[in-house]
């Protein structure tokens, strides 16, 4: 069982698969069944992204393993070319085998949603269900905003000369409550601080590069999802999407990403959520957490 006295931000262990160091979070009892959580990409999230989410899914009888990828949180950056998707995939893999999750379900929020469909196309028998959080229905690459044309090093160029700091603990919270869809809770402002330091003068730095931001963005870009979803269809594989409405364009690109998924994967359970954002872990918290239970207790 999670000890009463273990962090909101679940428990952490450090774990050496095949070379790479990575920060594994977790939340419930062992015997639960396992979910493992890859989170989105940002300057402020980590594996903890799913705090606010956990104890709502805990009591579902779940067992909550996040990793905090390569780069973030507790977890060392890797060389540029190691954030290609498959080979993120791949190493999701290796946290699992090594974890012994048996047929765990992925569950992967925007990057992190492109990242766990891989995995699941690459061993769809071996795991129970995939949920997608506004993600795995798009090919970035299609998208002009995402600069598909960049090369690696000008992506790198683009993003750190255009990074802001995050000022003081203050500020990053009213930057949080301006931007999400509800009001804010402690459990979601303590999702924020494993993937932040405090400088001497009070000020937050990103544990998170630019740098690193910059290679993950690459290869979520040079990812295709839509080449997966044939493998998730071959296998019958349980599928649950969850899908942003806001602002009005999001819901118009979601809608035509969800009719093109949905024509390879025709028993697809995919639902609109009104009034959120993508992201819906901070738009939802426990109200997001309460579907995602739901569908997962309704599974065989």
């Amino acid at each position: 069982m999670t000890p009463d006295d273990a962090p909101v931000t679940g428990r952490v262990v450090h774990l050496d698969v095949d070379g790479t160091r990575l920060a594994v979070r977790s939340w419930g009892d062992d015997t639960g069944r396992p979910v493992f959580f890859w989170h989105p990409l940002g300057t402020v999230t980590s594996g903890a992204w799913l705090t606010e989410l956990a104890p709502t899914l805990v009591r579902s009888g779940l067992r909550l393993v996040a990793v905090d990828a390569p780069g973030f949180g507790e977890s060392p950056a890797l060389p540029d070319e190691e954030y290609d998707v498959a080979r993120l995939s791949a190493l999701a893999w290796r946290v699992i085998d090594a974890l012994h999750l048996h047929r765990p379900v992925l569950m992967g929020h925007s990057w992190g949603g492109i990242v766990v469909t891989c995995s699941a196309a690459a061993r769809p028998r071996d795991i129970a269900a995939l949920v997608l959080l506004d993600s795995g229905h798009l090919d970035y690459a299609d998208m002009p905003t995402s600069q598909p044309e960049l090369s690696l090093p000008d992506r790198i160029t683009d993003l750190e000369s255009s990074e802001e700091p995050i000022g003081d603990r203050d500020a990053l919270h009213a930057d949080l409550a301006r931007d999400v869809r509800r009001p804010v809770t402690e459990l979601l402002l303590a999702a924020l601080e494993p993937a932040v330091r405090e400088q001497p003068d009070g000020s937050l730095e990103a544990v998170v590069t630019g740098r690193v931001r910059a290679a993950a963005r690459h290869g979520m870009v040079r990812e295709r999802p839509s080449q997966r979803w044939s493998a998730l269809a071959d296998a019958g594989l349980p599928v649950l999407l969850l899908l942003a409405t806001e602002p009005t364009e999001t819901r118009s690109l979601n809608e035509a990403g969800l009719a093109r998924m949905s024509a390879v994967l025709p028993d697809l359970d995919a639902r609109f959520l009104d009034g959120w954002g993508h992201d819906l872990i901070s738009d939802g918290g426990p109200a997001l957490a309460a579907v995602i239970g739901d569908w997962l207790a309704a599974l065989p």
